[in-house]
């Protein structure tokens, strides 16, 4: 039996609406506090199930965080760049870790989310953006109705690679998320359910629900709209809440100096821009982002390659000499080694 299409202005009745999971956690929650009667309620799920519709408890959950590590955890293997669904009401509050992005927006009442042990509050109209590998709780209220939408971390980098751009907060923090690993801050929204940001999240989990034909190239674009509507805030409604280690200010202007001059840069005319010495340079570039600069440089090229390969008609060999590759055949090597595609097979899959 086919499901009903959902239309833009119906979701926030569908949210509002109990679902199948919100059912299970809410029966869960009464057989909690006794064991005899909450083994009798689970000896009819299993748990490969219940993990399929995204339903976690920990009774189920073996090996405790680690099952949410990892991207294929919850995309089950799709080939997908985002992922949009709501945050159920009753669902218990365990901690999470991942490796993808993931964007808390509050429509009515309020939540809380705990992030490396500093609790915050969540009010209605806020968007959070918890970056890959941190650990946090999510404490959903029974009156609270909030969307959760999930972005692969090799998304931010290949499709909205131009919101890196800039010296802004927004940049600043997915620099920090995507390529310093010790860093651990949530950025934070106050919108005061702005209309047009509402109306992208909206059509958002519409396009998630109904799953048409291109739908993933449409929730790409929404989502990039809603990122560009976002840079627009002012300073004074937004803050960066640090929860470990302060950022790198340095490490930033070093990665918005590669992102600017990737096609030329060498780490000789890095170290003199920086006034530090090549060995130096070397080693600090080594021990922040646990890679070389030669890797940082490449996935940078690579990542505007991308880019220019959506954005523009220019030839795969005129793209690698403006990315700092002379050989176009090495180019498409490396570009295929990174993303299991030719350069010219990534422009027809993302037009």
């Amino acid at each position: 039996m086919e499901k009903d299409k959902l239309e833009k202005h119906e979701v926030m009745q569908y949210l509002r609406e109990y679902n199948e999971q919100e059912i299970f956690y809410q029966q869960y929650q009464l057989k909690k506090h006794d064991n005899t009667s909450l083994q009798l309620f689970l000896k009819d799920y299993d748990k490969h199930s219940l993990m399929h519709k995204h339903i976690y408890i920990e009774e189920f959950l073996l090996n405790g965080q680690n099952e949410f590590e990892k991207e294929d955890t919850m995309w089950l293997d799709q080939e997908k760049d985002i992922e949009v669904r709501k945050y159920s009401r009753f669902m218990p509050q365990l901690s999470a870790i991942h490796d993808f992005f993931e964007m808390i927006y509050v429509l009515e009442n309020e939540m809380y989310v705990e992030v490396e042990g500093k609790k915050m509050a969540l009010k209605s109209g806020d968007i959070a953006f918890i970056p890959p590998n941190t650990i946090h709780k999510p404490i959903v209220m029974e009156n609270t109705i909030a969307m959760q939408i999930m972005i692969r971390k090799s998304t931010f980098q290949k499709v909205f690679f131009k919101m890196l751009k800039g010296n802004h907060v927004i940049s600043e923090f997915f620099l920090n998320a995507l390529y310093i690993k010790e860093n651990k801050n949530i950025l934070i929204f106050h919108s005061h359910l702005d209309k047009h940001l509402l109306d992208c999240s909206l059509q958002l989990f519409a396009e998630n629900y109904n799953r048409f034909p291109s739908y993933q190239l449409i929730m790409n674009n929404v989502f990039e709209i809603l990122l560009c509507l976002l840079l627009r805030f002012k300073s004074s409604h937004m803050n960066v809440n640090q929860v470990k280690q302060s950022s790198d200010i340095r490490m930033i202007q070093m990665l918005q100096y590669i992102q600017q001059c990737c096609e030329h840069i060498t780490i000789q005319k890095m170290a003199e821009e920086f006034n530090l010495s090549q060995s130096y340079l070397s080693k600090y570039i080594a021990r922040k982002l646990g890679k070389s600069f030669r890797e940082i440089r490449q996935e940078i090229r690579l990542e505007k390659a991308c880019e220019m390969l959506t954005g523009s008609h220019l030839q795969v060999d005129h793209i690698a000499a403006a990315v700092g590759y002379q050989n176009a055949e090495h180019f498409i090597r490396l570009f295929k080694k990174k993303y299991h595609l030719t350069p010219h097979q990534y422009r027809l899959n993302n037009r």
